[in-house]
């Protein structure tokens, strides 16, 4: 008896609605804790836009950015900037987000407050996006955790939703779903880009990848 030889099918991701085991995130293989505000390093600009590339700054100097104004932000949440490359005068022309911070919101300036290993000075950028890190093509389920409020909600933007820079999230408000009776111990399969703050919210809220 002859044997036919089946060619792998190489599946592509697209859409997902109607196709609700595209890529299942039910089934994690990567887990990380979701930080409120925390700057998205993983988005095409690393989730800062350069509005002033300062002077004498050197490769692999640090640079401390100004807090962010979410509620409760503080001085340990914020972000410090790597510098990659520099042009003439120490001008900076390519970094990264070292540490990606907390409580920032889109529209956030976040400029130089200070630096390790250089002296350069001048730095001064905006938050553009602050969604879970590697969610620009397909959202994360979650984990709850703690949830130490009675009342406790979860106010998400899900995976279908625009971002368009919007202040605040980077979304429009009307993107924002609220979710109430939050469960300690929970796996949520929501497909979300964005947890958002409020009062009575879940704690210790991981993403499932």
């Amino acid at each position: 008896m002859a044997l036919t030889q089946f060619n792998e099918w190489e599946p592509t991701l697209g859409p997902v609605n109607g196709l609700m085991q595209q890529e299942p995130r039910i089934f994690a293989h990567d887990a990380k804790l979701i930080v409120i505000g925390a700057i998205n390093n993983s988005d095409a600009n690393h989730g800062l836009k350069m509005s002033a590339a300062g002077t004498g700054y050197v490769v692999n100097e640090k640079i401390t950015l100004t807090t962010g104004t979410n509620t409760g932000a503080a001085i340990g949440d914020r972000a410090v900037v790597k510098v990659l490359a520099i042009g003439a005068g120490g001008v900076i022309t390519d970094y990264e987000v070292l540490t990606v911070g907390a409580k920032y919101l889109v529209g956030d300036t976040a400029n130089q407050v200070g630096s390790s290993g250089g002296a350069g000075t001048g730095f001064q950028s905006t938050v553009t996006n602050i969604d879970i890190p590697n969610t620009q093509q397909r959202g994360c389920c979650i984990y709850v955790g703690d949830v130490t409020t009675t009342g406790s909600k979860l106010s998400l933007i899900l995976e279908s939703a625009t971002h368009n820079g919007t202040a605040g999230t980077g979304y429009t408000a009307l993107t924002e779903v609220e979710f109430e009776g939050t469960l300690a111990g929970g796996v949520y399969p929501f497909l979300i880009k964005q947890l958002v703050y409020v009062a009575q919210g879940a704690e210790k809220v991981i993403a499932l990848y």
